[in-house]
């Protein structure tokens, strides 16, 4: 069984720890105070390029949709624009976003600036002119830029900038992308040309992704080690199996938990034994697996009434109250 998982892979507090620097971006040196250390990528150049790469995002078939946030910030050192800025997402087929600045620029039938999607083959297949467009709300001030990515919905790529959604797009070649072995990672590039030269900053990066994992992965942990006088048989790993086989599929189903979870988990047959036997497969079942991530695995619970019998004997000199005679 499978149940989709939310996984952070890095977020504004840890983002340039996790992060490879190459081109001008690699003497760099993050400055500021989280949540807003910030990196040059590139320096106001001559035809430099600056990149940062996340190489640890993997891309498969059990994606199901993520989330990437940055702030940038640009300023020109020549002529009055930059020149473009670009995120990637995988590398053994790559999927990229280009931010155009450059109104001279032309690939594959689309000139101009504006905002495009480039193929494997750094192709531009898709252009968006919406304001406010690759630029943002204009150089020297900073402002968010989100990339939205959902292989379910119609439109699977969504680009927002300074608040506004500035593109969608819906991708025929989704799975395709997702299939590829090995195809991995997220990178943010930026270039500083002859005739349009910029200083390019980059803060408060942030991926959050959904992926469907195995229960088995994420909901259980090792099982307890068997020391005297635990039975040396299959007991637990059958009960626990006979748990996830009979009520597990239940709770974790939207349409039957809300009825699941207002049952006392006693079922079927009500003798004595029976009632036992599923008392004790209800009880080793939730103390071994988790619906969600807060909660805590108790493989046993805490003896208190050795204590408490302890205690009571010492005050009493030993003697204990016969229930009966107890008021």
């Amino acid at each position: 069984m499978s149940i989709e998982k939310t996984i952070s892979s890095f977020n504004t507090t840890n983002w340039y720890n996790k992060i490879s620097k190459s081109g001008s971006a690699s003497t760099e040196i993050p400055t500021g105070n989280d949540p807003d250390v910030e990196l040059r990528i590139v320096n106001g150049g001559n035809t430099v390029n600056g990149t940062i790469t996340y190489s640890d995002f993997l891309i498969n078939p059990e994606l199901n949709s993520f989330e990437f946030n940055t702030e940038v910030y640009w300023t020109p050192t020549v002529s009055d624009g930059g020149d473009f800025y670009r995120l990637t997402f995988g590398s053994a087929m790559k999927f990229s976003f280009l931010f155009q600045f450059y109104n001279g620029y032309s690939s594959n039938g689309f000139t101009g600036a504006g905002v495009y999607i480039l193929n494997a083959g750094d192709l531009a297949i898709f252009k968006s002119v919406t304001s406010p467009g690759p630029t943002g709300p204009g150089p020297n001030q900073w402002y968010p830029v989100r990339v939205l990515y959902d292989k379910n919905a119609v439109n699977t790529w969504t680009v927002i900038i300074n608040g506004v959604t500035v593109l969608t797009y819906n991708d025929p070649n989704a799975k395709t992308w997702q299939q590829v072995p090995n195809n991995k990672g997220v990178a943010v590039t930026a270039h500083s040309g002859g005739g349009l030269q910029m200083k390019f900053y980059v803060r408060r990066l942030e991926l959050v992704y959904k992926a469907i994992m195995p229960i088995l992965t994420f909901k259980t942990a090792v099982m307890p080690k068997k020391f005297y006088p635990s039975a040396d048989d299959s007991t637990f790993s059958s009960n626990r199996a006979a748990y996830m086989r009979t009520y597990y599929p239940r709770i974790v189903d939207t349409a039957t938990v809300s009825e699941v979870t207002k049952q006392k988990l006693i079922y079927n047959r009500h003798d004595a034994s029976s009632r036992m036997e599923r008392l004790k497969l209800q009880a080793i079942g939730k103390s071994s697996m988790r619906l969600k991530e807060t909660d805590t695995l108790q493989f046993k619970a805490p003896n208190v009434n050795d204590v408490r019998d302890a205690v009571w004997r010492t005050r009493s000199n030993g003697y204990i109250v016969p229930p009966k005679c107890q008021q």
